[in-house]
């Protein structure tokens, strides 16, 4: 899940003590003329372990750290990589080095998942034109890859959020399907960071956190426009056929988010996506489940069991709702409740439960609208925005009980009980 991590700490006592780490190797060193003052000269001393860059200065140290590609020998990052994975590579690398977690404040995020795209994957990245109001970008970097972002008043990109989509299975076709499709988020900026619950590399081993991306994934994905231009929208009369074919031009949303009307863009869209939803089997819908299902599976606590080559050494060993161990310390990965539906915590609620219900609803009303807003916007029923709080709270719990409900009788139709059901024999 998580793809790129800088850090950064000016504690003294851990710079000093990796500087003459003997598992760091020496990579380079850079000399750069200070833009402010041209007499002084900037030193940077970069050295690595396994893939991780550790650049020293004369008042910090920042590391570039890679936990997907760490997983893989430093290769790709084409495959599944779920939330125990990852704390597995953080607790491994921490035991291997004694890291402080603590004192490494996290200053730059990259997360995000693989699918298999449902069309060709070039034309699932043409079809990406905007987040939110941001135009998608080509990323020069590589083949079928764009980004959005929204700029700032110096006509930069603004590094506070951006969204990645790129066509990953061109990127490493050796090691995927040659449709896998990557969806991301990045941030350079506190602000967005801590949203996420992450202030240092310690935030990193809570699987509550990573909850936290998955709802971000989920909301940005919302907030994408992807034109539709493979669905068979023949069913629809022609005048609504007529104005499909005229919104799946990109000169036509450029003229829209450019026009006069702040509201336009929002508007149309939403008039778009009404038009899109009557054939239900449609792109945008088929994405959507694809992601919701990935989503599902990074959650899992299965654990993807390592090369011996590369986790040689390690000491930390994780367990399904289990605890990370590390040298004499002991954090705790797993030890609460989680709704089966949502992923999110319900250890508020009675013993038993297995659903986000009123109970939690209300906490979460009360405690952290943002993440009550997701839910809303996720399991509640258009019809029922305008009604008061207690049946705003009724209707969300009735719709997660019905999805939970879909789901299970899904499985049921698939996997007929004389079958052997593969992904329980893996404990996925």
């Amino acid at each position: 899940m998580i793809d790129l991590l800088k850090l950064e700490t000016t504690n003294t006592t851990q710079i000093d003590y990796l500087f003459n780490h003997e598992l760091l190797d020496w990579h380079s060193d850079i000399d750069k003329i200070n833009i402010f003052d041209k007499e002084v000269i900037n030193t940077k001393k970069i050295k690595q372990y396994k893939g991780i860059y550790f650049c020293f200065y004369s008042n910090k140290l920042d590391i570039l750290f890679k936990p997907h590609y760490y997983s893989n020998d430093n290769v790709h990052n084409a495959n599944d990589f779920k939330i125990i994975d990852c704390i597995a590579v953080i607790c491994e690398v921490k035991n291997a080095l004694n890291l402080d977690l603590e004192v490494f404040k996290v200053i730059n995020i990259e997360y995000g998942l693989n699918i298999i795209s449902p069309i060709d994957i070039r034309n699932l990245i043409t079809y990406i034109i905007y987040h939110s109001k941001n135009e998608f970008k080509t990323d020069t970097g590589l083949s079928y890859s764009k980004k959005s972002y929204s700029v700032t008043k110096y006509g930069t990109a603004n590094q506070y959020k951006i969204i990645k989509a790129y066509a990953k299975g061109l990127q490493f076709p050796k090691y995927s399907d040659i449709n896998t499709f990557r969806f991301e988020v990045k941030s350079k900026k506190s602000r967005f960071i801590n949203k996420l619950g992450v202030y240092n590399l310690t935030d990193l081993l809570h699987v509550n956190v990573y909850f936290a991306f998955v709802n971000s994934l989920i909301v940005e994905f919302e907030d994408t426009l992807i034109l539709d231009c493979e669905t068979d929208f023949n069913t629809l009369n022609r005048k609504e056929q007529t104005k499909i074919s005229k919104f799946n031009n990109p000169m036509e949303w450029y003229k829209i988010n450019n026009g006069s009307n702040r509201n336009s863009f929002s508007k149309n869209k939403t008039a778009y996506y009404k038009l899109i939803n009557k054939v239900p089997i449609n792109l945008k819908n088929q994405l959507r489940q694809i992601i919701y299902d990935k989503l599902e599976i990074l959650k899992k606590g299965a654990i993807s069991l390592p090369k011996d080559n590369i986790k040689k050494g390690a000491d930390s060993q994780l367990y399904n709702r289990g605890i990370c161990t590390h040298n004499d310390t002991i954090i705790e990965i797993k030890n609460q409740w989680v709704c089966k539906v949502t992923g999110l915590n319900i250890s508020m609620q009675k013993e038993n439960s297995t659903l986000l219900s009123h109970t939690g609803l209300k906490y979460y009303y009360n405690t952290d609208k943002r993440i009550f807003e997701q839910i809303k916007r996720r399991y509640l029923t258009k019809i029922w925005f305008e009604s008061n709080f207690e049946t705003q709270i009724k209707e969300i719990a009735h719709n997660i009980r019905n999805e939970n409900s879909n789901r299970t009788i899904k499985q049921k139709r698939i996997y007929q009980p004389q079958q052997i059901n593969i992904l329980n024999q893996l404990g996925i």
